[in-house]
């Protein structure tokens, strides 16, 4: 896979205006998926193309994120693009679910950073591509499985919540009328 390290344009080429292109510094602006833009540039050497997996690489190091469109990259991040004997999807599934791993391979005395040499020897394992695409689409599956269970379970808990505040409410009107009827 191609590594682009990130680097931080000068301060004074941020703006929150929307001029330039946007702007990712670190996990900070990372979501479930695709990083929130925050800033934008209109300097920047470092880029990650739509598509590109962002990688945490300071503090936390690990964290794993999408490029939704092209971007400039700060310190804090690497933009990873696979080859062609690589699929993309696969390899971002697989450094998510090695987050942890990276992560314990950060070092530094004030905080946490893993360098570029570090990050390209990362090993990955590389079946052949038919394979790779076959368990990028059961993980997949899979995980559509379990988000449609967290959500289930969110609408759950909400229900359950309603209930349990309608029951308080049931209970305690019931107890106000009661000590209105007695103390009349």
């Amino acid at each position: 896979a191609k590594v682009v390290m990130g680097q931080s344009p000068p301060g004074s080429a941020y703006n929150v205006e929307g001029i330039g292109l946007p702007f990712f510094q670190g996990k900070a602006e990372f979501t479930d998926l695709h990083p929130e833009v925050r800033k934008w540039t209109t300097e920047g050497s470092r880029t990650a193309e739509s598509g590109d997996i962002l990688l945490s690489i300071r503090a936390p190091v690990g964290a794993t994120n999408l490029a939704d469109q092209t971007c400039v990259i700060g310190r804090g991040l690497a933009a990873i693009r696979a080859k062609e004997r690589l699929d993309q999807q696969y390899l971002y599934l697989y450094l998510k679910s090695r987050e942890a791993d990276l992560k314990s391979q950060g070092v530094g005395t004030t905080f946490d950073a893993i360098t570029g040499k570090s990050l390209k020897q990362f090993q990955v394992p590389v079946p052949p591509l038919g394979e790779q695409r076959r368990i990028v689409a059961e993980l997949e599956e899979q995980l559509g499985h379990l988000e449609a269970t967290r959500t289930q379970l969110a609408t759950a808990r909400t229900q359950l919540e309603q209930v349990h505040a309608s029951a308080m409410n049931q209970f305690f009107g019931s107890m106000e009328r009661f000590t209105s009827q007695g103390s009349s």
